[in-house]
């Protein structure tokens, strides 16, 4: 009986021996989760300020991307208007080159009849040496005067780049001795159409039909197609064609 007393004090020391342990170790648990908190806490603190930075950030990105979209957008109907004025002087230069082709095909129509008028003077004033020769009357003499200074008119005025007129009375009088000959000025592409210095001054007339020769050989017939005070444009018969038509061919009017 004296032993239990002792086995409880003994239990009981034992017990406080282990509360103790047990007390410090939760102790220093406690003092270590306390720290870890402390530390969690500061981590967080930072956490929430980066985080506060970042959403600044972010919103200002979003500013600079809301900007550039409209920077973008005003870059792009820039381009779009720039295109269309690029687009516009495209249709402007093919309009200038063809009315450059144009102007270039009308001053080699006038330069063809520049030459074909001063080929024409020196023609009738040869005409008019012979006539005078043969002792031609005074009218006929006067005729020849006259169309001689109405085309040497006509040619300084085609030089200066005037449309041509003519006076056709004394003109057609003289050259209705002339048997409707004419010569070519001009071939368009492939054969397709001639220009005649023989223009309405000398009795050219819609639908008239000429002869086209080279030496004593007979080419094509063309068929008068617009006419103009000094030269007419004749369209090429293709049926009729049998060669390759040159500057210089002559023509003769078939009656």
């Amino acid at each position: 009986m004296h032993r239990l007393p002792l086995i409880l004090c003994a239990i009981a020391l034992f017990g406080s021996t282990v509360s103790a342990v047990l007390f410090f170790k939760i102790g220093n648990s406690k003092q270590i989760l306390e720290l870890r908190l402390a530390d969690s806490e500061a981590r967080s603190a930072k956490l929430d300020s980066a985080l506060a930075r970042a959403n600044e950030q972010n919103g200002a990105l979003t500013g600079k991307i809301g900007m550039l979209d409209t920077s973008l957008a005003e870059t792009q109907a820039k381009l779009a208007e720039t295109n269309g004025r690029v687009a516009q002087l495209d249709r402007e230069l093919a309009d200038s080159k063809r009315d450059l082709g144009d102007t270039r095909r009308v001053l080699t129509v006038y330069e063809d009849t520049t030459r074909a008028l001063g080929e024409e003077v020196a023609a009738l004033r040869e005409d008019l040496e012979e006539s005078r020769a043969s002792n031609a009357s005074p009218a006929s003499v006067l005729a020849y005067k006259n169309t001689i200074a109405e085309l040497e008119r006509q040619l300084a005025t085609a030089r200066n780049g005037a449309a041509l007129t003519s006076t056709t009375g004394a003109a057609t009088a003289v050259f209705a001795s002339r048997a409707g000959r004419a010569t070519v000025l001009n071939v368009g592409p492939q054969n397709s159409f001639v220009v005649l210095n023989f223009g309405s001054a000398r009795g050219a007339a819609l639908g008239q039909k000429l002869n086209v020769s080279q030496g004593t050989t007979i080419v094509a017939v063309v068929l008068i197609s617009d006419v103009r005070a000094n030269f007419s444009i004749a369209q090429v018969l293709p049926d009729t064609l049998r060669g390759v038509l040159q500057k210089g061919d002559s023509a003769l009017l078939i009656r």
